[in-house]
């Protein structure tokens, strides 16, 4: 295929192939080199719109679903009105905004009018409920809150005090244009926070500039703000080879705001000058009809939840970034006519390693490194071992400014993972003769459910404050639509007899959605290691689900891939 201006999904006798010459999809430096286009200043997001803006003012932009829409023009314009508000509310510069909105025009306005203030936007998962949300407000120690009417009452709901401010979905009231201040030039390299704590001036931000904090479930305890840079954002452009989009395409975005990829439609979509398609909340029965309706031609796609779907291969998609799942990712491909690639990535390093070129099913492949990045496969001592081997996969940027600037708050943290120019994944991989990773597993403690990471013993922080249980423990089960679902053995205390479906009531109100279990275990006593550590013994409890021998009770969810919910959740 080739640019999309000329080329449609039955033209491929005739178009370029995305792949490349080569073997493991590279393609030339001017389609992919992260290096280059991660430092570049002009492909920073809100310089890049203000370029467009002064180019093409009426040139579409933001398309929502509902009928909302911005043009790159209007988008500028909006930030500006944002950057005005947000100041007047007392926003300054290193300060942080919680950001409840969902994706849509508004949300996109308020994380880059907070950029452009030298502010840090946080984008909170509005389905979090007590410690959850609790810790993720107080710990990003923002100075005020932007939310719908719906979702203003969390902060009150969790015990926090902050100032919010509601705004509806057809977003701030028209002001005067004429008393917006421009969009000055980046702050100084040399300058920090503390050289002008009151300067409300709103400024173009640079590659090096924090782009917004995003929370993301670490192995242990409670998530860590992610500080994100402009450089890591601007990087993602060329995963789809740049050549292969144009003005004429357009990105369906339901992803939400506190995941990178609810927001990398709108870097990669202003490199070529095209249109951004938000939806609030993704839908299962929605989704083609709204590809078709918006002329959508690339996607994030929750494939193993449409293959389910009924549809054909009548629609303008192109490509999509899939699942991982190589044999789900083939089936899609056929179905509906169109190319799926997959990725490797993480919200502190953005996406290192892609796989353009299909590979067989036989194992989770990764794919191969980006041009300028790094990757190597170590041991405990993080010592590189040879191919074919596992161990821990570390990442060195092409710059320092293409990869996170480390945990909000945590020093320490931040030296322990991000070392010596690396940044340690805590997965486990191969990488093999060709160059080619694959996935084996993840060292740390973590599930990943359905794009979500989440922190097993953040959970059982949570469930063992319950008084009538002693202890628990939280696995990741495998789950062909899921990839892993929720299991949680509970151990109650002495005398009491628990209900497994009881158990997992009281989560619902407790626990974020995608944290929800879809399996209760009660154990008489859970299986511990035989020294004085006493450890629970995961791989024992994973048995004895599995077999069935060891679990007194069990609770199985009605809606397997759902798990207990509350009422208002989404279409799926």
């Amino acid at each position: 295929m080739g640019d999309s201006a000329t080329v449609g999904k039955q033209d491929t006798e005739t178009a370029p192939s995305m792949y490349g010459p080569t073997a493991d999809g590279t393609v030339p430096a001017e389609d992919d080199d992260p290096g280059v286009i991660g430092l570049d200043p002009t492909r920073v997001l809100p310089r890049r719109i203000a370029w467009w803006a002064r180019r093409e003012p009426d040139r579409p932009f933001l398309v929502e679903v509902t009928g909302r829409t911005a043009t790159y023009g209007e988008t500028l314009d909006g930030v500006r009105r944002w950057c005005a508000e947000l100041a007047a509310r007392g926003v300054r510069r290193g300060d942080r905004v919680v950001s409840l909105l969902p994706s849509c025009v508004d949300a996109h306005l308020v994380w880059l009018a907070a950029s452009c203030l030298g502010a840090y936007e946080v984008p909170v998962n509005p389905e979090l409920r007590g410690e959850f949300l609790r810790h993720v407000l107080t710990d990003a120690g923002a100075v005020l809150c932007v939310a719908r009417p719906a979702t203003a009452h969390l902060p009150a709901l969790a015990g926090v005090e902050l100032a919010t401010l509601v705004v509806s979905p057809a977003g701030l009231p028209p002001g005067d244009l004429a008393d917006l201040a421009d969009l000055a030039e980046p702050y100084p390299a040399d300058a920090d926070a503390s050289s002008s704590p009151t300067d409300a001036a709103a400024r173009l931000p640079a590659p090096a500039d924090p782009s917004c904090v995003i929370y993301t479930s670490g192995s242990t305890g409670m998530p860590k703000g992610v500080i994100v840079t402009w450089g890591q954002m601007s990087a993602v452009i060329g995963r789809i080879p740049r050549s292969w989009l144009s003005e004429t395409d357009a990105v369906y975005s339901y992803l939400p705001m506190f995941h990178v990829t609810g927001r990398t439609p709108l870097v990669v979509m202003s490199d070529v000058g095209g249109r951004v398609v938000p939806r609030e909340r993704f839908s299962v029965s929605a989704f083609w009809d709204d590809v078709r309706a918006f002329r959508a031609t690339s996607t994030t796609a929750h494939v193993s939840l449409l293959l389910a779907a009924p549809d054909d291969r009548d629609n303008p998609m192109r490509v999509v970034f899939g699942g991982h799942s190589a044999d789900q990712n083939r089936r899609f491909a056929e179905r509906f006519d169109l190319d799926v690639l997959d990725a490797y990535g993480s919200t502190e390093a953005g996406f290192p390693i892609l796989l353009r070129r299909p590979r067989d099913a036989s194992r989770r492949w990764c794919g191969w490194v980006r041009r300028g990045y790094t990757a190597r496969i170590v041991d405990e001592q993080r010592v590189e071992v040879p191919d074919g081997t596992v161990g821990e996969l570390e990442i060195r940027p092409p710059a320092p400014e293409l990869i996170a600037a480390g945990y909000l708050g945590l020093p320490a943290k931040t030296a322990e993972v991000f070392v010596d120019g690396w940044y340690r994944t805590g997965d486990a991989l191969v990488r093999h003769p060709d160059g080619c990773f694959e996935f084996v597993d993840r060292i740390r403690d973590t599930i990943r459910r359905l794009g979500e990471n989440i922190s097993a013993s953040a959970i059982e922080e949570v469930v063992v404050t319950d008084p009538d249980i002693t202890d628990c423990a939280v696995i990741g089960v495998p789950d062909e639509i899921l990839g892993q679902a929720v299991l949680l053995a509970v151990e109650p205390r002495p005398g009491i007899v628990l209900d497994a479906e009881a158990v997992a009531r009281r989560l619902v109100d407790i626990l974020p959605r995608h944290m929800h279990p879809a399996f209760v275990d009660v154990w008489d006593a859970l299986p511990r290691t035989p020294n004085n550590n006493n450890k629970v013994r995961k791989p024992d409890v994973l048995a004895g689900h599995e077999s069935g021998e060891g679990p007194s009770a069990r609770w199985t969810a009605a809606a397997r891939h759902a798990g207990p919910r509350p009422a208002d959740t989404a279409d799926r």
